[in-house]
């Protein structure tokens, strides 16, 4: 299931694949700097490429800052975290494997251990965080890259992806944030035609936002979040998104509270130009409705979980019902 929130951003301006195949990130004067073995992309292929990698760092770090470069076109990328017991190198795999958010992949204990670290990336992209907060990573973390290209093209694309982990300076760092994705899956656009869909989604415990996002695929025309109450009442909109390409990004220098009991409702809409209808789906060519970001919750050694959320090793993933 942890296919279902890879957070994409669907671009078809595709480079070719002497481009793809030389990408370079400046590395980091502190931190370090990681990247995924290229994979080829046939033409009108739809790949999605997992690495297992280990990070270099000998003891935890704060990572205060993520800087991202991946070939054009590129779908998504994801760094996952993997936070379970089981370090035999000889239990995970070599070089590229194709699955879906690398979902069977790994250790058998992989699923409900297994974090998303870095998502809702197709880059270039550097993700700063508010003085004070970082995601924390294990020392020499396990991380699942996951790659997800789809070759408009018509020649073979080489996929690749570097990326650097920044740290913040030492005694800074306050609270460790983690990743959310609340979605809904009740996706139903009929054949050259409009649809949209309005969810909400309530937390148990209380949560600190850090930023808020949106996600559709190339049909999608608009995204609206609002923060509301208990009782559903509209307490302000949060984030709007009308280009699918580009969703907007609001970052709070200063915390959102989200008070136990209160939520978020959002609305996506969708345009469908072909001659057969769309639903939820992990493809290029299917569709998503989700808001995403990153938040902290006041207490980091209690495990935080909410309606419809799905076992993870750290932070939320969660569907929300329809309610139009």
């Amino acid at each position: 299931m942890r296919t279902v929130v890879v957070l994409a951003l669907a671009c078809f301006g595709l480079g070719t694949a002497a481009d793809a195949r030389h990408l370079h990130l400046r590395k980091p004067r502190r931190g370090f700097q990681m990247r995924m073995t290229p994979f080829v992309i046939p033409p009108g292929g739809d790949r999605e490429g997992c690495e297992y990698l280990v990070a270099p760092n000998h003891g935890p770090m704060d990572v205060s800052a993520f800087e991202l470069k991946v070939t054009p076109g590129t779908h998504h990328f994801v760094a996952w975290e993997y936070l379970g017991k089981d370090h035999d190198p000889s239990h995970f795999w070599s070089g590229i494997r194709y699955s879906p958010g690398c979902v069977g992949l790994g250790p058998r204990d992989s699923f409900g251990t297994t974090g998303n670290l870095f998502g809702m990336l197709s880059g270039p992209v550097r993700l700063q965080f508010p003085h004070g907060v970082a995601v924390r990573l294990e020392p020499h973390a396990i991380l699942y890259g996951n790659l997800h290209l789809h070759n408009y093209s018509s020649a073979p694309i080489h996929s690749e992806a570097v990326f650097n982990f920044i740290p913040a300076r030492k005694g800074t760092v306050r609270h460790h944030a983690q990743a959310f994705v609340v979605g809904s899956q009740q996706i139903d656009i009929p054949a050259r035609g409009d649809a949209a869909l309005t969810a909400e989604w309530h937390t148990r415990t209380d949560l600190n936002i850090v930023n808020i996002s949106t996600h559709e695929h190339h049909r999608g025309t608009l995204v609206r979040v609002h923060h509301i109450d208990a009782a559903g009442n509209d307490m302000g909109e949060l984030v709007v998104s009308n280009d699918w390409e580009h969703p907007s990004v609001q970052w709070f220098p200063q915390a959102l509270r989200l008070g136990a009991g209160e939520g978020i409702r959002f609305t996506c809409e969708w345009s469908n130009p072909d001659d057969h209808p769309v639903h939820f789906g992990v493809t290029t060519e299917d569709e998503m409705c989700f808001v995403g970001g990153y938040f902290y919750p006041d207490d980091e050694t209690v495990p935080v979980t909410g309606p419809g959320c799905l076992p993870q090793g750290a932070g939320l993933e969660c569907f929300a019902p329809k309610l139009s």
